[in-house]
């Protein structure tokens, strides 16, 4: 776990070497679990890093490079308010171990279990999204609560068959917008990483823990997934990792005096956030919005939608967002590169 006091300053370099998961996450008992949640938390500070960095403690597997990749996940995705970090860092875990499963029933088994995972948050929480879960209250103390179960909830997704998830009506019109989505070769968060020069070739390791990132997390229609994949790349190129309890100490001291708590210096991993937000914000003035849903016009759980989506060619329009989020994810890169040399190698 390394020295509990200290922050990790410099970028996580990225392995090449296919990722080996030791342990199994479902075994570990759930106090452990929360007790390890809650420690991880304590030093560093925000969700997604957080529930990441538990998920891989439980499994008895070191990957680093996961944790920067959910760096600037929190607040709700960039810090706009959307879904939880204690839903996206799971579905990153779910993608590794499910990606290559068998098709169940024309979807691949990780919109399945992705779904199976939001209906177990949604459940527990009232909710899917950030801004829900924090409300207006100054300490985001619902916070921990959902720092703490988060892997436990994903432990039960994994040991569970998430056969009947969705719904049989959803689930044909999803049938039919996969099948579209794999006749024309598109895969949103895919066609961003693949495009960003810090994130090429993209490894299999990448392309399988960003799968269930389609369709606005897992065809849910909620924020477009090549926004996501555009904070995702960030992270990889820019992220570091907080490891000060102290540091951590500080944020919350900042938060309770109604000061800034997100400024770079507070915490290691506020300056991925922020970046992150900064790409939500253009991203939202050149396409409207940054929910997949409200961009497309289309509600892809209902057969009228799908046909919409299909019959306007929607996917030419994806493909063509995400070319301008790489874009823009590339320059924002350069931007805040520590030196102009520096260069990072893809997982």
């Amino acid at each position: 776990m390394g020295n509990t006091n200290a922050t990790k300053t410099a970028p996580v370099s990225l392995p090449t070497t296919p990722l080996n998961f030791v342990g199994d996450l479902t075994k570990v008992p759930r106090r452990a679990l929360r007790r390890r949640s809650v420690s991880n938390l304590l030093r560093m500070g925000h969700c997604a890093p957080t529930v990441m960095q538990t998920l891989l403690d439980a499994s008895d597997t070191e990957a680093e490079w996961l944790v920067t990749l959910t760096a600037g996940l929190p607040g709700g995705i960039g810090n706009t308010g959307a879904e939880c970090g204690g839903v996206t860092a799971p579905l990153v875990l779910i993608g590794l171990r499910h990606a290559h499963d068998a098709m169940h029933d024309g979807l691949p088994p990780v919109i399945d279990k992705g779904h199976d995972l939001l209906q177990r948050f949604a459940g527990c929480h009232g909710t899917m999204l950030c801004r829900e879960i924090r409300g207006t209250d100054r300490l985001p103390l619902r916070c921990v609560g959902v720092v703490r179960q988060a892997p436990e909830l994903c432990a039960q997704t994994l040991s569970s068959d998430c056969a009947h998830a969705i719904p049989a009506a959803s689930r044909d019109a999803y049938r039919r917008l996969y099948a579209h989505f794999v006749e024309k070769g598109f895969r949103c968060a895919h066609a961003v990483l693949q495009q960003v020069r810090r994130t090429k070739p993209a490894s299999l390791d990448l392309l399988d823990a960003t799968a269930p990132f389609i369709g606005g997390t897992v065809l849910t229609g909620m924020t477009c997934s090549a926004l996501t994949a555009g904070v995702m790349a960030l992270g990889l190129a820019l992220g570091e990792i907080e490891g000060s309890r102290l540091r951590v100490l500080r944020m919350i001291g900042t938060m309770a005096a109604g000061g800034d708590a997100f400024t770079d210096d507070l915490n290691t991993f506020n300056r991925t956030m922020n970046l992150g937000h900064e790409l939500a914000k253009w991203f939202t003035g050149a396409c409207g919005s940054t929910q997949c849903r409200a961009i497309g016009d289309c509600d892809f759980s209902t057969t009228e939608g799908v046909t919409r989506y299909t019959d306007t060619d929607g996917v030419a329009g994806c493909q063509a967002i995400a070319q301008q989020v790489a874009a823009r994810v590339e320059r924002m890169i350069d931007a805040a590169a520590p030196s102009p040399g520096t260069s990072l190698v893809a997982p």
